[in-house]
């Protein structure tokens, strides 16, 4: 009987003991530590991105200041003695190659082009991270976001379009967009022919304002000519026929979990039509 229940408790030990999947995980790109956060506790994740901790850029900044981060070189990564490294075809390619070189596995991922893109993308990292149930829950809060956000049947569709410093704004072929549209939002950058992220002309604006102008938020003071824009004299006589509503630049370049806050941001700018 003793024996018995000895066998027992150290069959218990080491079943806790060994957890699934990579223990000791890098990120080198912002939208992958995002979702990696979602997915793994945080004593596996060994550093996030150089961009995790910028409040301007990334929207886990509270969550990245208690964790490390690396700048993306490759003396930094080795070091870590991490069993698995994510990448992006943004990082930085000199440091991917030195990893291959010395033979630290790393994982290279795409830059998700829909929300269809994206939830594949989080299946995918779940998988390979050996948490399935963890993407799949990550999953359905993205899909709840997505199924509140529609409007009421039969609301009208509002016109909007995203404005940030330096003109920059959204097009076709972007999850923004997509997300645009679910949220009940025209998004006019199409109408002009914008594809992926690229300056609105000002003029564009003035001559047909859309009803909404989703505008980034700017350094203080905002020095530049560049940031300077989003509150252009132009822009501000338009104020009875254009809401200005925010949106942060952190809400525009990451799908994955970011997708909940951009959801809740635009459902707000669209109001009650």
């Amino acid at each position: 009987m003793r024996l018995a229940l000895c066998l027992m408790a150290l069959l218990a030990s080491t079943t806790e003991a060994a957890e699934p999947g990579p223990q000791r995980i890098v990120s080198m790109n912002l939208c992958l530590d995002s979702v990696l956060v979602e997915l793994v506790p945080r004593e596996h994740i060994l550093a996030l991105s150089q961009y995790s901790r910028d409040p301007w850029r990334s929207t886990i900044a509270s969550i990245a200041k208690d964790l490390p981060y690396t700048n993306e070189t490759a003396e930094e990564v080795v070091a870590l003695k991490p069993d698995l490294v994510i990448t992006s075809r943004h990082s930085a390619i000199a440091t991917r190659s030195a990893l291959q070189r010395v033979g630290v596995r790393f994982e290279l991922f795409g830059v998700p082009e829909s929300i269809e893109e994206s939830l594949a993308q989080i299946r995918q990292l779940a998988a390979l991270l050996q948490r399935p149930e963890q993407g799949e829950a990550l999953i359905a809060r993205i899909e709840a976001a997505i199924a509140r956000a529609r409007p009421d049947p039969g609301a009208r569709t509002v016109t909007a379009a995203i404005y940030q410093p330096g003109g920059l704004s959204v097009g076709g072929g972007t999850v923004i967009n997509e997300l645009m549209g679910i949220a009940g939002l025209h998004n006019v950058a199409v109408d002009y022919g914008l594809e992926d992220y690229r300056p609105l002309r000002l003029e564009q604006l003035v001559s047909a304002p859309p009803e909404v102008l989703l505008v980034g938020d700017t350094s203080r003071g905002a020095p530049t000519h560049a940031e300077r824009v989003v509150h252009h004299r132009a822009l501000r006589a338009l104020e009875s026929q254009m809401r200005r509503e925010p949106f942060p630049a952190r809400l525009l370049y990451c799908a994955g979990p970011a997708m909940i806050d951009a959801l809740d941001a635009l459902v707000a700018a669209r109001g009650s039509p």
